[in-house]
């Protein structure tokens, strides 16, 4: 089984970054449209589990949650967006960050996150 985590915005967020007001979660979203690179472990806090797929293939798990053909698999926890570059796959107690190209996996050492 794969958790999916994503930046989800509010309206009220949406709001006060349309009036020109930094907005954090927004801000770590951008950054994190083009890879992993630029991920910073307090970047986590704004991720939401939004949903589990029925595999252990970080692949398949992708395919199912970008193209929605088969939503058999998904359980949906709450809104979501199809999964893109910047979203978080727990897998276990393994966490995987989509990237530009296929995955990079962030790693959890006393509290501070690093990509491998």
């Amino acid at each position: 089984m794969i958790i999916i985590h994503q930046i989800q915005m509010t309206s009220d967020q949406v709001d006060a970054f349309n009036s020109g007001n930094s907005v954090p979660a927004i801000e770590a979203k951008h950054q994190l449209m083009f890879g992993s690179k630029d991920f910073k472990h307090e970047m986590f806090q704004y991720f939401t589990e939004v949903a589990k797929v029925e595999t252990d293939d970080l692949e398949e798990a992708f395919e199912l949650t970008n193209l929605w053909e088969d939503e058999t698999k998904i359980t949906r926890f709450t809104r979501m967006s199809s999964t893109s570059v910047g979203d978080i796959f727990q897998k276990g107690d393994r966490y995987f960050m989509v990237d530009n190209f296929g995955f990079t996996e962030i790693r959890f050492f006393n509290d501070e996150i690093e990509a491998a």
